[in-house]
């Protein structure tokens, strides 16, 4: 079992050894939930996610599944298309709403927090997940992995009925976080009910668009700002805060973070990682973990072998490490994942992603 320990924050991040473990982003494309939660278990044991399943309908998507208490107090409206209803007559009485239902969760009220979980429908994976291990037990895994969807990503989705992104609006920005950090916040304690460390990741793939001539207004301090608010309500419910991007972008804006897990994809954006040496390094021994994408999420996965991925994995690391990385503190502090989510994935090309993934961690456990 991976070495772990608490995390105590920015500058000194704790120990965290998982040693090229393997888990996943979150999403398949099952509808069968059982069959779902029984692929996960058999191909990533050590670290288990719950299923997040985007074809069981329009409240498990990866804009709605984590608006319930923006939803609630009816600042937000729609599924579809969510938009933030800013021109409503009773606006400021919706946002009375929202702001009393977040300092109730805020506080740590159980009932507040509770508001800000799933819906019914939007929780079928995670409920189901959690159901699983109240039957079965945790049956020897390291860590138990939560996902939610970030604030930038959301943020430029969804918009005010003039479909301007929400994320402009400092209002709308802020409580779009505010609900995403108490929505992280709930996630963590009910896994940490199960008495093993939790892993919560943010998937925020509009991160790459920092620095980019079309995204101009994007600032860096109030990207990371965002980040912390959310990596925060996770470490104060014990968790740890991880962070997944399936595209190159500026690194920086993670290893200037809280954020202690960084999961990128190495498959096909390795340069992006490579240019930043220097900082990852210090990342690293401040003790950052670096989750190898390595698997594709593509038709490549029918013509990669455990044997090719390994070779391509050890290739990147040698990169680094002829960069300045240290060897040993990267590969004790390495995880190993999919490129990408595989939810829009045709079933077999998910199955074969995993199946590639349980190889690869068993090949790095038995040494």
């Amino acid at each position: 079992m991976a070495e772990i320990t608490q995390m105590t924050g920015k500058d000194s991040i704790g120990k965290f050894e998982p040693n090229f473990l393997a888990t996943a982003v979150g999403s398949l494309p099952h509808t069968d939930i059982d069959q779902a939660i029984e692929l996960i278990w058999k191909m990533t044991p050590d670290i288990p996610h719950w299923p997040q399943l985007p074809r069981t309908g329009t409240e498990s998507s990866f804009i709605t599944q984590y608006l319930k208490g923006l939803i609630e107090s009816r600042v937000i409206e729609g599924l579809e298309q969510p938009r933030f209803q800013v021109d409503s007559e009773d606006w400021v009485e919706r946002m009375t709403s929202f702001y009393e239902l977040y300092l109730t969760a805020e506080s740590g009220d159980q009932e507040g927090l509770d508001s800000f979980g799933f819906t019914m429908e939007g929780g079928q994976g995670f409920e189901g997940f959690c159901n699983n291990l109240e039957e079965f037990g945790v049956r020897g895994a390291s860590l138990l992995k939560g996902q939610l969807s970030g604030p930038l990503s959301l943020g430029m989705q969804i918009t005010d009925k003039n479909r301007r992104a929400c994320y402009y609006d400092d209002v709308q920005r802020d409580m779009l976080v505010k609900a995403l950090a108490m929505h992280a916040a709930w996630q963590t304690r009910r896994l940490s009910k199960y008495r093993l460390p939790v892993l919560i990741t943010i998937d925020d793939p509009a991160l790459y668009a920092y620095g980019a001539s079309t995204h101009i207004t994007l600032k860096r301090d109030r990207i990371i700002e965002d980040l912390n608010v959310i990596a925060g309500s996770i470490k104060a419910e014990g968790g740890i805060p991880g962070l997944h991007v399936c595209a190159g972008m500026d690194w920086t804006l993670a290893f200037d973070s809280d954020i202690e897990v960084l999961n990128f994809d190495a498959y096909e954006y390795m340069t992006s990682m490579l240019v930043l040496a220097d900082q990852l390094g210090a990342y690293i021994r401040r003790g950052g973990i670096l989750s190898w994408g390595i698997v594709p999420t593509s038709n490549n996965a029918f013509t990669e072998s455990i044997e090719s991925l390994e070779k391509r994995l050890e290739d990147n690391i040698s990169e680094l490490v002829q960069r300045g990385v240290d060897e040993d503190l990267l590969r004790r502090q390495s995880m190993i994942t999919p490129s990408c989510g595989t939810g829009t994935l045709d079933v077999d090309l998910a199955e074969q992603v995993y199946k590639l993934l349980n190889g690869l961690a068993l090949k790095y456990k038995k040494g």
